[in-house]
């Protein structure tokens, strides 16, 4: 008893650490994202504030009106909604607001905005995120309510960032957390920090629900993909279905596509669950609460979808755009831009990273799916190679057949819940494997690898904030400084992304050690299967022992050499 008390409490205590620096780590990074990244500057902020704001108030609808909008070359109709929010935020309004001045041109500085005021009074302001649904909004818009101007929206970005962070790491955690032996906990890692490329991280530090909708999504593809293939004992299997319960309700909640994405992960799993793990899987009735919080979850979304006409298109007809080949042509030749988008694209799309970002992402990527592939058993296989296609080419059934009413107003961010899954499953997947390799190559490759990854995310940031500080005109030949973060300065953000990357270093310290899993002196649970039930395969860390009052068989997590 007291030896099972103490590998329970180790075991906490480990995950704990772990969970603490991994959080420290990306909250670090996304909050020197919230300071570096001018207020209405990403994508459709203004939009989201102001949502944020209304929400916060009561008001989840408000009056639909249709506008008409110039977006990529084209004019269209869209759909907004006009809610009723304190006065400054008129500021925001997403036709009319000063905010528009740099977003819009380029060689305008930052400085052409000016901030937003402070006011006590009402005012009617446009969003076009009015019939999101509201969870999000609930979640990171109540500091509007006693904080005005600049403020109250710095402290929302903050929130978001919070929420981010903590999915994240819990997605570290995760991944890491009851190795069987051999595997590499700092492989994994890096599955996780591939799937957390400079354009999530910089939708974490900023008000738009794409952030939160990417980090649940990491977290919900690395419980599925480790149930599937561990053979994990009982508490640690109800440590990972409460995160995989709370990863669904916030995928469902953030955006339209949350059902998708949920049912996408699920189905996934299935597929990569040997029969026997299903069966195993089955009989537990924490499984079937999950999926029943999932289902929940999901129908709830849908109907907000419905009753709000989130996805609702426009009666109009562009002509460029049909008939429907002419459109899966116009997004055909866009698809390498999408994937550009996915790694690092900031601002409007008009703020980008160097090239350096992307060919060290590229690097990370290529390496972990061609060891998955090389040593993966083939149902990961197929379900790689079916991520990495639908990651391709989803655009082409997702925004093809709308493109006659609505233009092409896909972006690359829009999938990123998808492609995700991708880095974590091939990252697993190496992991087990990485003992096979030389000593010397499994200690320092780990190690360069997470160092490109940082080199990435600091190269990406710099050059963001210098177009920011110095306008688009004197990026990279400096002169007068036209804009830096409010109060703090230049100084506070480049001291927090620094910071980061020393958490980045224990981090990485901390996973090459051992972090088994508890053990439940009762085997994974009542009656459960064997490993050898369960359709364990020689090799993939599992031993069977014969239980101390003589019941049937259950397995004991061995450690990890790192």
């Amino acid at each position: 008893m007291a030896g099972w008390l103490r590998e329970r409490v180790s075991a906490w205590a480990a995950a704990r650490t772990v969970w603490t620096l991994a959080f420290a780590t990306f909250v670090t990074l996304m909050t020197a994202w919230s300071l570096a990244t001018p207020v209405t500057a990403p994508p459709d902020e203004a939009a989201h504030l102001v949502k944020a704001a209304a929400v916060v108030r009561g008001e989840f609808g408000g009056e639909q009106r249709v506008i008409e909008a110039h977006h990529v070359g084209v004019d269209v109709e869209v759909g907004f909604t006009a809610v009723r929010v304190p006065a400054g935020y008129r500021d925001l309004d997403v036709t009319d607001g000063v905010y528009r001045c740099f977003r819009n041109d380029d060689k305008l500085s930052v400085a052409c905005r000016g901030t937003v005021a402070a006011s006590d009074d009402t005012a009617t302001v446009i969003t076009s995120a009015g019939t999101y649904g509201p969870g999000y909004y609930l979640l990171v818009g109540w500091p509007s309510l006693f904080l005005t101007g600049e403020a109250g929206l710095y402290a929302m970005r903050l929130l978001s960032a919070l929420l981010c962070a903590a999915l994240l790491a819990s997605a570290v955690v995760t991944v890491v957390e009851g190795a069987a032996r051999g595997y590499s906990g700092r492989v994994a890692l890096i599955g996780v920090l591939t799937a957390a490329t400079p354009t999530a991280v910089y939708l974490g530090g900023v008000v738009n629900p794409n952030g939160p909708e990417v980090a649940a999504a990491v977290l919900a593809w690395a419980v599925v993909v480790r149930l599937a293939t561990d053979q994990d004992g009982l508490p640690l299997l109800r440590r990972r279905l409460v995160r995989l319960g709370a990863a669904c309700v916030l995928l469902a909640s953030m955006r339209a596509l949350g059902p998708l994405w949920i049912a996408l992960v699920l189905a996934g799993g299935l597929i990569l669950a040997r029969p026997g793990r299903l069966r195993q899987l089955a009989r537990l009735r924490p499984v079937w609460v999950c999926l029943g919080v999932a289902a929940a979850a999901g129908l709830a979304a849908v109907a907000w979808t419905m009753t709000a006409d989130t996805l609702a298109l426009p009666t109009q007809t562009l002509a460029q755009y049909t008939p429907l080949t002419s459109a899966l042509k116009a997004v055909f030749d866009l698809l390498p831009n999408y994937l550009h988008q996915m790694v690092a694209i900031f601002g409007s799309l008009n703020v980008a990273a160097p090239e350096l970002t992307h060919v060290l992402w590229w690097v990370l990527t290529g390496f972990l799916v061609m060891f998955a592939l090389a040593t993966g058993r083939a149902r990961e296989i197929l379900v790689l190679v079916a991520l990495m296609a639908g990651t391709a080419f989803g655009p082409l059934a997702l925004m093809a057949p709308k493109a006659a009413h609505l233009g092409l107003i896909w972006q690359g961010r829009y999938l990123l819940a998808l492609a995700v899954g991708v880095p974590v499953l091939a990252a697993v997947v190496t992991g087990r494997e990485w003992s096979a390799l030389p000593e010397r190559l499994r200690t320092r490759l780990p190690v360069l690898l997470i160092g490109g990854w940082a080199v990435a995310q600091g190269g990406a940031f710099v050059w963001a904030a210098l177009r920011y500080a110095f306008g688009r005109r004197h990026q990279f030949s400096g002169g007068a400084l036209q804009w830096q973060p409010p109060v703090v300065g230049w100084s506070a953000a480049l001291l927090l992304l620094l910071l980061s990357g020393f958490l980045l270093v224990l981090l990485a310290i901390r996973t090459g050690h051992p972090m088994p899993g508890p053990t439940s002196a009762a085997g994974p649970a009542s009656g459960a299967e064997t490993g050898a039930e369960a359709g364990a395969e020689p090799g993939a860390g599992a031993t069977v022992t014969p239980s101390e009052r003589g019941g049937p068989a259950v397995r004991e997590q061995e450690p990890s050499r790192g």
